[in-house]
């Protein structure tokens, strides 16, 4: 093939894609998240020997899981729940449960370590997916839906969108200035990286799927938007889930009212919003996400209420959460590219029960002396320097795919190369780390 013919090939593979089932796709996400959980309970105090064996047990299974494995996901599933629910057994001596649960809701040097492992590991799900996603090991059903349906990389979007939330800091009158700078400061550089990343398309006439977001828009742009509604709502009021629900209201009016049935038409892309009705049409549901994540936050860091209480919390939020997704998505399909409201619960969903799992290990392992929570050093340096990190993956899947044929290699290559990039966006995301070079 030459280069036209393979880049018709390479974007008749994304389209018409109606994902999987939500269940399958969850567990796609946990079974990564179980592997890292198994990772900080072994504890290898070791640097070196950590590094490795945290490739070991977190990245290349995952990336087996989501290539030649992907069909036995439910398995792999049960064996590392196995594998955990092992390593636990074996510190059960040293845990005093119920004590741990009953003291107040404080946490150890004011961190949240839950945090920092959700965000490096949804930085690197994400990370292996966009190039992962060019391979043809990778299974269609997990790639970016075209309309409805639930996939690993829709979700992926969400969860994006999220930990962005569950690290924004909270505005009041010390700290205003502060905030503000910092915010405006991290907008502008997803401009810029939305900016550069769209001319470099162009340029190299880089294969895109044009419904994801538009001709123009990319995901840089979502999240500065994102980034920016969120920062001003959140100075107007503090009433976070109050906004959370009025946003998503008013969204899915919105979508009920013209805007879904103008996303989905045949109108000609002329003009910038026609052009990239895809992409605006979903921003304000992804600044409904975002909300969500902040007031996750406050809900985690509340001291007025012992642990056992943000547990019993996280746990009724998740089934709420679920029953919303489960009737709304009867009325009103989940749609990733609409950003409406199944998919925001949904995301949600996820990502609630994902925080109440983390959350109870970390409680339990961090409340005694005799054993600790440690985050892996692969996902503190993930999270250190996420969008450096994204970076360097956009950038590197941009040379693969310029540099060869990817749908056309075999498994054996497809596991190499994934491998390689892997390794190779870990080693320089530290390697930033260490020399204190940071976005």
């Amino acid at each position: 093939m030459n280069s036209t013919q393979y880049k018709e090939y390479h974007e008749s593979f994304m389209l018409n894609n109606n994902g999987s089932t939500a269940v399958h796709t969850c567990l796609c996400i946990y079974f990564t998240l179980q592997c890292a959980m198994l990772c900080v309970i072994k504890q290898i105090r070791n640097n070196t020997n950590r590094y490795i064996s945290e490739y070991l047990i977190i990245i290349l299974p995952m990336i087996l899981a989501h290539t030649v494995f992907s069909d036995y996901i439910y398995e792999l599933n049960i064996a590392v729940f196995i594998l955990l629910m092992y390593e636990i057994a074996k510190n059960y001596d040293k845990l005093d449960v119920h004590k741990t649960l009953s003291s107040s809701n404080v946490y150890l040097n004011n961190k949240i370590y839950l945090i920092t492992c959700l965000r490096g590991l949804t930085y690197l799900i994400t990370g292996l997916c966009i190039l992962a996603v060019d391979f043809k090991d990778f299974p269609r059903h997990l790639a970016k839906t075209e309309n409805y349906g639930y996939s690993l990389m829709d979700t992926g979007v969400g969860l994006f969108v999220l930990i962005s939330g569950l690290v924004h800091k909270d505005v009041n009158k010390n700290n205003y200035q502060t905030v503000l700078k910092s915010n405006t400061k991290f907008v502008l550089i997803l401009l810029l990286l939305g900016i550069a990343r769209y001319f470099s398309v162009k340029q190299l006439d880089y294969q895109v799927h044009i419904s994801e977001y538009g001709v123009h828009w990319n995901f840089f742009f979502t999240l500065a938007i994102c980034k920016l509604f969120s920062t001003v709502l959140l100075i107007i009021t503090s009433h976070v889930l109050v906004l959370c629900i009025i946003v998503i209201i008013a969204h899915e009016l919105l979508l009920y009212y013209g805007v879904q049935d103008w996303v989905f038409s045949d109108i000609k892309r002329i003009g910038f919003i026609d052009a990239n009705r895809e992409g605006i049409s979903s921003s304000l549901g992804y600044v409904a996400l975002y909300l969500f994540a902040a007031y996750l936050k406050k809900e985690l860091i509340k001291t007025s209420c012992n642990r056992y209480c943000i547990l019993r919390n996280l746990l009724s939020s998740s089934f709420v959460l679920l029953i919303i997704t489960t009737a709304v998505n009867r009325i009103r399909p989940i749609s990733r590219t609409l950003a409406n409201t199944a998919y925001c619960s949904y995301i949600s969903t996820v990502l609630t029960f994902g925080v109440l799992v983390i959350y109870f290990l970390e409680v339990i392992f961090q409340g005694n002396k005799k054993t600790s929570f440690e985050v892996p050093l692969i996902l503190a340096a993930i999270n250190n320097n996420g969008l450096l990190y994204f970076l360097v993956a956009n950038l590197s899947t941009g040379l693969i795919n310029l540099s060869l044929h990817t749908f056309l290699v075999s498994s054996l290559t497809t596991f190499v190369i994934l491998n390689c990039y892997m390794i190779f966006t870990i080693y320089i995301t530290i390697y930033m780390n260490e020399k204190g070079i940071k976005l």
